[in-house]
C-alpha cells in the first residue's frame, strides 16, 4: 500500500466550490480530506472553511482504489459523497442529502489499491438517512455488508426505513453472482431487492434509484464465486 494524495471539491447551492486535497494519505485507511492549501491558504476541516453554506455536490478522487467517501459530524454520517478513481469520471455527483456545513464538519475518504476487494454499499433511505456498509471477500462465498459506524446489520440500522438510492462499489466484476452486486435479504433469507455494482477502476459509479423497504434482521450481501 501507498500513501497518495486525494482532491477533489464541493459545490454549494450558491455555486461555490470548496476545494480539497490532502498529500500522504495511507491507502486502506480512512482518512480526513481538508480544503486544499493551496487555495484556501491553510489546510482546514470543510466545516471551519465555509461554515453555514449549503453543500449540494462534488467529485472526490483517488488515484488507485477508492470504496466511499462522506460528510462526518460528531460521529454522524451527513451525506454520501460517490467517490471515482482519479481518471474514470466524467461529471460531480449529487451528495446523497445536502449539508449545511457547522465548524468541525469533515470530509472521510477510504482509499484503497486499485486491487483492494473491499465492497462498500452507498444508501439513502425515505426518512434522509445516509449510512454507508461495507465487506471484503477473500474468495468465494458470501460477505456481510456492514456499517462502518457501528458494525451492524442493514437491518439493526435501518430498520422502519426504505431505501430510495443506493450505490454498490466493487472491483469483484465477474466473480460477484449475487445477481451481479449487492443482495438485500429479508430474515428467511428471501431476496428483498438487488442493487448492482460499479468498478470504480472502470467505470464511474453511479446512484441507483430503488424502493426497497428493511426491517429487522434483514441483510446486505455480496456473493463471489472466488
Amino acid at each position: 500500500m501507498a500513501n497518495v494524495t486525494i482532491v477533489g471539491f464541493l459545490r454549494t447551492n450558491t455555486g461555490d466550490q470548496i476545494p480539497l486535497r490532502t498529500d500522504s494519505v495511507a491507502e486502506g485507511t480512512e482518512s480526513t480530506i481538508t480544503t486544499d492549501a493551496n487555495l484556501t491558504v491553510v489546510a482546514q476541516s470543510v466545516g471551519n472553511y465555509k461554515p453555514g453554506a449549503t453543500v449540494m455536490s462534488g467529485e472526490i478522487t483517488a488515484p488507485n482504489g477508492v470504496a466511499y467517501a462522506y460528510i462526518l459530524r460528531q460521529g454522524v454520517v451527513l451525506a454520501v459523497i460517490v467517490p471515482n478513481v482519479a481518471g474514470v469520471s466524467n461529471k460531480e455527483a449529487m451528495l446523497s442529502s445536502p449539508v449545511a456545513l457547522r465548524p468541525g464538519d469533515e470530509v472521510r475518504v477510504m482509499a484503497n489499491t486499485a486491487t483492494n476487494r473491499m465492497a462498500s454499499l452507498l444508501v439513502k433511505t425515505n426518512q434522509g438517512t445516509s449510512r454507508i456498509f461495507v465487506g471484503t471477500p477473500s474468495g468465494a462465498g458470501t460477505t456481510n455488508l456492514l456499517d462502518i459506524t457501528d458494525s451492524n446489520a442493514i437491518g439493526d440500522t435501518l430498520q422502519g426505513q426504505t431505501l430510495t438510492e443506493a450505490c454498490l462499489l466493487t472491483v469483484d466484476g465477474g466473480k460477484v453472482v449475487s445477481s451481479g452486486g449487492c443482495w438485500i435479504r429479508n430474515a428467511s433469507g428471501q431476496l428483498a431487492g438487488a442493487i448492482p455494482a460499479s468498478n470504480p477502476t472502470t467505470v464511474e459509479p453511479m446512484w441507483s434509484s430503488v424502493n426497497i423497504p428493511i426491517a429487522l434482521n434483514f441483510t446486505a450481501t455480496v456473493v463471489t464465486n472466488a
